[in-house]
Order: C-alpha cells, then sequence, then structure tokens
C-alpha cells in the first residue's frame, strides 16, 4: 500500500512540475509577442548624460537599431553587464558608478522613468533619453 501511495505522489509531482513548466513557456511567449518593439530604419536619438557632479553632456546618434542599449554599447558611450533582467548600466561616459555609494544609472526617456533594461528599450526617430547617475537604492 505504501508503494502506491508513493507512486500516485511521484506521478502528482511530475503532473505539477510539467504544467509549471508549460506554464512559464507560454508566460514567455507572452512577453516576446507583446513586449515593446523598435522602430525599424534610419533615426536619430539623443541621450544626455548627467554625471555625478550635476554636469550635463549630450549625444546624437544617427542608427538602424531598434533598441537604446545596442546604440550605446556600439557607440562607446556605456559598460555594463548581462543579468537576470537584461544589460544593468554599470559605466556612461568613463564614469563608473560607486556601489559602495549606491550610485547606478537611471535610464529616462523625456524626463520618465523607464521600466525596462537599456537593451529592451525601444527607440524611434527624434527620441530623447537621459542617463542620470543616482545615489540611493
Amino acid at each position: 500500500m505504501e508503494n502506491k501511495s508513493k507512486k500516485s505522489s511521484g506521478i502528482k509531482t511530475l503532473i505539477l512540475v510539467a504544467i509549471l513548466a508549460i506554464a512559464a513557456l507560454a508566460m514567455f511567449g507572452i512577453y516576446k509577442t507583446f513586449m515593446p518593439k523598435g522602430q525599424t530604419g534610419a533615426k536619430e536619438i539623443t541621450v544626455s548624460v548627467v554625471h555625478a557632479d550635476k554636469t550635463e553632456k549630450d549625444f546624437t546618434y544617427q542608427t538602424d537599431e531598434t533598441y537604446l542599449g545596442a546604440v550605446l554599447e556600439k557607440e562607446g558611450l556605456i559598460e555594463g553587464t548581462e543579468g537576470e533582467y537584461g544589460l544593468f548600466i554599470t559605466s556612461v561616459d568613463g564614469e563608473t558608478a560607486d556601489d559602495s555609494k549606491e550610485q547606478w544609472w537611471c535610464i529616462t526617456k523625456g524626463g520618465e522613468q523607464v521600466n525596462t533594461s537599456a537593451d529592451q528599450t525601444p527607440i524611434a526617430d527624434g527620441e530623447q533619453f537621459e542617463l542620470t547617475l543616482k545615489e540611493g537604492y
């Protein structure tokens, strides 16, 4: 009797794992289908960098890329590491965020914070982005 109970429990666990895997794949597919897409073709974007000392520097790029991160990496403006949520920017225009000061690079578009990593932020012609070194998590 105990053997039958173990088999039944094992089958239930296997079915649950299979259901969770299918649900995860479905969610990934939905995300990929509906995630923001960048504009194709030639475009011009402007990126303003606000350093720790509050100085600002503007960069204008002509590109065929569809996502912000690709442009910024290609142009050598940023450095970062790939993480669970995409590209995590660690350095911009030669200035590296200092973890001991809880510094981080914030991406905004027209003054509004974006909720995607640089490599998942779509771009369109004429858009303006800001990269600001913030302090405090």
